[in-house]
């Protein structure tokens, strides 16, 4: 009998909310939508000379070797720029043992070229 009564002040006392949450303490909304910060990087320009010793005219691609006897590879972009004499050129231009002059923007250890000048 005394767990009876003790089990109906119980639920009595669920059903009235004297257990709820008080009033005055409200659950704060969930945020409607999420923010994300992107955080880049700026690149190192980078200006190397040298002799181009191979080009790849399917993937737009050339290989330099400076001064120093360091090869480097450049990928061409649809904004870099091939100019000769000042004045824009085709990929088709470049050939091996030309020398040029590359401006590049150094992404960890990749280089893109901005502009390659036919010297």
């Amino acid at each position: 009998m005394r767990k009876l009564i003790m089990t109906s002040v119980f639920v009595a006392g669920l059903s009235s909310g004297a257990f709820a949450q008080p009033a005055s303490i409200k659950a704060k909304p969930a945020a409607a939508t999420e923010m994300t910060t992107t955080i880049k990087k700026s690149a190192a320009i980078v200006e190397i000379e040298g002799s181009v010793m191979k080009v790849v005219t399917k993937k737009k691609e050339i290989y330099v070797k400076d001064a120093a006897g360091k090869k480097h590879e450049f990928y061409f972009t649809d904004t870099t720029t091939l100019t000769s004499g000042g004045a824009p050129a085709e990929f088709s231009a470049l050939r091996e043992g030309t020398n040029v002059k590359v401006s590049a923007e150094k992404h960890g250890r990749r280089l893109t070229p901005i502009a390659v000048e036919i010297r």
